[in-house]
C-alpha cells in the first residue's frame, strides 16, 4: 500500500548529469606538485640552496597545504618563496617569469582545492574557465615582470626572446581555453 502523501525513496533523489569532470583528490596532487615547484624554482636561484632540514620543512608546508587548503597555506608557501627571492641577488628572467606563473597557478589551485571536498568532481569545463581567467591575468603580469626585472639587472637579448616567447605563450593559452558563457 502507497501512501499520497509519502514519496518513495527514487522520487526523493535528484541525479545531475556532468560532463568530464577529474577527482579532487587528483587537483590536490597537482595542488602539491605546484607548491614543490614553487619552492624549487625559488631555492634554485642566486645563493645557498634549501639544506636537508630546510627541504623537509618546505615539503611539509606543500603536504599542509594539500591536506587543508582552506586555512591559507598556500600564501605561506609564496611568502616563503618571496622572501627567499628577495634575501639574495636577483634571479634570472626565466626563473621570475617561472615563479609568476607558479604563484599565481598554486593561490588558483589552492582556491579550487579549498571549494571541494575530497569526495567531490570537478568538471573540466569549469577547470578550464577558470584557467583562462588565470590565463588573462598573467599576460599582464608577465609583461610587468619582464620590466621589474629590466629594471632590476640587465636582460640579455636572450631573455628578451624567452619572455616574448612566455607572454605569447600564455595569450595562446586564452585562446585555446573554453570562453565563459555569456
Amino acid at each position: 500500500m502507497r501512501l499520497p502523501f509519502v514519496t518513495r525513496r527514487a522520487d526523493r533523489e535528484v541525479v545531475v548529469p556532468i560532463g568530464p569532470s577529474v577527482p579532487a583528490p587528483f587537483v590536490r596532487i597537482v595542488l602539491g606538485a605546484l607548491c614543490v615547484a614553487t619552492f624549487v624554482v625559488a631555492f634554485g636561484g642566486p645563493g645557498p640552496g634549501a639544506g636537508g632540514l630546510v627541504a623537509s620543512a618546505l615539503f611539509a608546508v606543500a603536504v599542509a597545504v594539500v591536506l587543508r587548503p582552506a586555512v591559507g597555506l598556500a600564501g605561506l608557501v609564496v611568502a616563503l618563496a618571496g622572501v627567499r627571492v628577495l634575501l639574495f641577488d636577483p634571479p634570472a628572467l626565466p626563473e621570475v617569469l617561472a615563479l609568476v606563473v607558479l604563484v599565481h597557478l598554486t593561490l588558483w589551485t589552492a582556491a579550487l582545492a579549498a571549494r571541494t571536498s575530497w569526495r567531490a568532481s570537478i568538471e573540466w569545463v569549469v577547470i578550464g574557465r577558470g584557467l583562462r581567467d588565470v590565463a588573462v591575468v598573467q599576460v599582464f603580469a608577465l609583461v610587468l615582470a619582464v620590466v621589474a626585472v629590466s629594471l632590476v639587472s640587465p636582460v640579455s637579448g636572450d631573455d628578451v626572446w624567452r619572455a616574448i616567447a612566455a607572454v605569447c605563450a600564455v595569450a595562446l593559452t586564452l585562446l585555446v581555453l573554453p570562453r565563459g558563457e555569456s
